[in-house]
């Protein structure tokens, strides 16, 4: 995808028209990557022919190498009451959303403490005083309370419950449902909400409120946000707990939020679909923990084959029933059944330490034998599963 730079350029010679008088001042010189004109902010001086002022068109930012202005493409305009077609601005989101990569993460976090994300203590006031959304009664987990009991009871020990908050959510003329939410920012400080019920199966129920929702919320749907501030937030709104790694280290990305609380250095996705590219493209050392079934099986060959570290299911199964004594085929049938790291938690508490789960990832083509191929027909997945397991 590309920008329309015939487009961008009208908007900046708009700019100069209304800055400058002079026609050397107001000449754009247009280059392949960007465009070099005069500085609008600072006027670069006293030279008619001074071009100090830059439009980066492959991140749309400007840079002004005299007074060391740097800003967005859209605040700069905002800046001096220019306003971009609303079909061009969502061209422009788009195609910065799909540049976006983690250096851009690294320059706009590294003030968020102060202003770029949501206190905690401001959630509470919307919440539980203002109630202008469909959540309230919102709290950090209540000990003895029915949802403590049911992450307890979920093989989610009190130490894990940081990050996560209880609250009910209205349903409007049906009501209302007790709901988990996992606060993903760090500290006190939030940058998006991932809100669960606590059903199963087809009444299961999740919602994503991303960085610019919950943002809007607080401070009104007329607040004016930056692009490139926006598609940087939301994106990383969607990563759980990726405000908390550590970027030199192994980090491994697991299916769904839950199942990263039970590992250090650990990132939450939605799904195995989830685009995380501004991760990937960045040398970082990543290691993928997907779920036990096809789809997760299916995203880890894809991921082993493109010389990606993931985890093998089938090998710490093995390894499992070779370790306990009694018969074999009856604790293959049991944890078959196990989907994903917060089930396997429910079985054997702490797995991390007690299954020593680190020695089971691998980046070995040949280990792609650990991978199932289940056949897909229409049958139970309990049938599914203990097919495969009594084939061993």
């Amino acid at each position: 995808m590309t920008m329309d730079k015939v487009y961008i350029k009208s908007l900046v010679q708009k700019v100069l028209n209304k800055e400058f008088s002079s026609n050397g001042r107001r000449k754009i010189l247009d280059y392949n990557d960007r465009l070099n004109i005069c500085c609008p902010y600072c006027g670069d001086g006293k030279s008619e022919y001074k071009k100090r002022g830059n439009v980066y068109l492959n991140k749309l930012l400007f840079i002004c190498f005299n007074c060391d202005k740097k800003t967005s493409f859209d605040r700069m305009l905002k800046d001096f009451n220019e306003i971009i077609d609303p079909q061009k601005k969502l061209e422009m989101i788009e195609y910065l959303d799909s540049v976006a990569n983690y250096s851009d993460y690294e320059t706009e976090f590294s003030d968020f403490d102060d202003e770029n994300l949501i206190d905690i203590s401001q959630l509470e006031e919307l919440f539980n005083v203002k109630k202008t959304t469909p959540i309230y009664d919102f709290s950090p987990i209540k000990e003895n309370s029915g949802i403590f009991k049911y992450l307890v009871g979920r093989g989610i020990p009190k130490e894990l419950h940081k990050k996560i908050y209880q609250a009910k959510f209205s349903k409007g003329d049906e009501g209302f449902e007790h709901v988990i939410i996992f606060i993903n920012g760090k500290g006190s400080k939030v940058l998006g909400l991932q809100v669960r019920n606590l059903k199963e199966g087809r009444r299961r129920f999740f919602l994503i409120y991303n960085w610019e929702s919950i943002y809007k919320w607080v401070y009104g749907d007329d607040i004016i946000i930056d692009i490139q501030k926006s598609i940087i937030y939301n994106k990383l709104s969607y990563f759980f707990n990726i405000l908390n790694v550590r970027f030199e280290e192994t980090i491994t990305i697991f299916e769904g939020y839950l199942d990263s609380l039970f590992y250090p250095n650990s990132i939450g996705i939605v799904g195995v679909n989830t685009d995380i590219k501004i991760l990937e493209n960045n040398n970082l050392d990543l290691q993928y923990f997907f779920d036990n079934d096809k789809a997760g099986f299916d995203k880890s060959e894809e991921k082993i084959r493109n010389g990606g570290k993931i985890f093998l299911w089938k090998k710490l199964f093995e390894d499992i029933i070779k370790r306990k004594k009694g018969d074999p085929y009856e604790l293959s049938n049991r944890i078959s059944k196990v989907k994903d790291l917060n089930k396997l938690a429910e079985l054997v508490p702490n797995p991390y330490i007690k299954l020593k789960i680190k020695q089971y990832f691998s980046e070995d083509i040949y280990d792609i034998q650990y991978l199932p191929k289940i056949v897909n027909k229409k049958v139970s997945k309990e049938r599914d599963y203990n097919k495969f397991f009594k084939s061993w």
